[in-house]
């Protein structure tokens, strides 16, 4: 298996499960121009099965728009689809997760705005007293 390095801005909010046994979300990063001037935009699903990551950092710090660096391995999945049709995908499965742009720095800096809304922001948001920069998380 060949180890992938992804580095992107999720493109909506992380879908955890309630126990944190499962984290789903889909990095996008621009990757240049197509021949029409428009940006070409790549995106991959990642999947991450580490309860303590999911519920440490995944729940607490990422959001829509936030920068993560993902480490892991692409695996192919099979499933059916609501419609009965048999689907695969491809799902790059997170060996270790590097939090660039955390959820909890968009809110603070977006606190300043008029009319900011704290939508995107995690419930624990309030309660931090300083912005978390330059952490980073690995599992």
């Amino acid at each position: 298996m060949q180890t992938m390095v992804f580095t992107g801005r999720l493109a909506a909010d992380p879908q955890i499960s309630p126990d944190y046994a499962k984290a789903v979300f889909r990095l996008l990063e621009k990757r240049g121009v197509e021949a029409g001037g428009k940006d070409r935009i790549v995106g991959v699903n990642c999947v991450s099965w580490a309860k303590g990551l999911n519920e440490k950092v995944i729940a607490r710090a990422l959001a829509k728009g936030c920068e993560a660096l993902v480490v892991g391995a692409f695996v192919d999945t099979a499933y059916t689809a609501r419609d009965g049709m048999e689907r695969a995908a491809k799902e790059l499965v997170v060996n270790r997760l590097t939090v660039l742009d955390w959820a909890l720095d968009r809110t603070a800096e977006r606190a300043d705005e008029p009319d900011a809304e704290a939508s995107n922001a995690h419930p624990d948001a309030a309660a931090s007293e300083r912005p978390r920069r330059g952490r980073r998380a690995a599992a």
